[in-house]
């Protein structure tokens, strides 16, 4: 009877061996070479036909991306303004062209020490995205400088020049325009151009 369960035993051990060897007891595990190989190239296949979709799509809306990014920093500044109980400003072409920065600046009009809060360039951006005039005329390239008082108001003051109420940007080709409305009250919008009809369109 001993003898019996030892070779029942054995017989067991053995195709549990066989079974993790992949021998004809068992399944073949993992996969072969070619299995791997095929695999590959067909991953490659489809990464090769994505990848330019994909950055045909960035491309085609790296404007409103911009424009986006820009009408969020605008409302960050606002924000901080009103939250700190200081002033906040946005430097625009500073510190270099096409690129603008957030520093926080206190009640008597000096900047806070710490260096800027936000440094944004719009290089960042695909299709040569920059800063530029209305497309109708009239309104010039963005403000030198956009400041918002504690109570999230703009400080007229400070903000130059005071006549322009909207930041403009553009795409490399100069085909596409987005605009960042900002109000004395704070308040800001997007809005794209329709090259259509000549006239701006809500964006947001």
């Amino acid at each position: 009877m001993i003898e019996r369960y030892k070779m029942k035993a054995y017989g067991q051990r053995n195709h549990c061996i066989q079974w993790l060897k992949g021998g004809s007891s068992g399944f073949t595990a993992g996969f072969t070479l070619i299995e791997l190989m095929v695999s590959i190239a067909i991953i490659a296949i489809l990464a090769a036909g994505a990848v330019p979709a994909v950055n045909g799509y960035l491309t085609r809306h790296a404007p409103q991306y911009a424009a986006d990014e820009l009408y969020g920093d605008i409302q960050l500044a606002r924000l901080r303004a009103a939250r700190f109980k200081r002033r906040c400003r946005i430097q625009f072409n500073v510190p270099a062209l096409n690129q603008y920065t957030i520093q926080d600046i206190d009640n008597n009009g000096n900047v806070i020490p710490g260096g800027p809060f936000k440094v944004t360039d719009l290089a960042k951006f695909r299709d040569n995205i920059s800063f530029t005039a209305s497309p109708l005329g009239g309104d010039p390239p963005p403000y030198a400088t956009l400041e918002f008082l504690s109570q999230g108001v703009v400080n007229t003051n400070v903000t130059a020049p005071a006549a322009s109420t909207s930041i403009y940007l553009s795409n490399g080709a100069g085909d596409v325009f987005y605009q960042v409305l900002v109000s004395l009250a704070g308040g800001s919008g997007i809005y794209r151009f329709n090259t259509n009809t000549g006239q701006w369109a809500t964006n947001q």
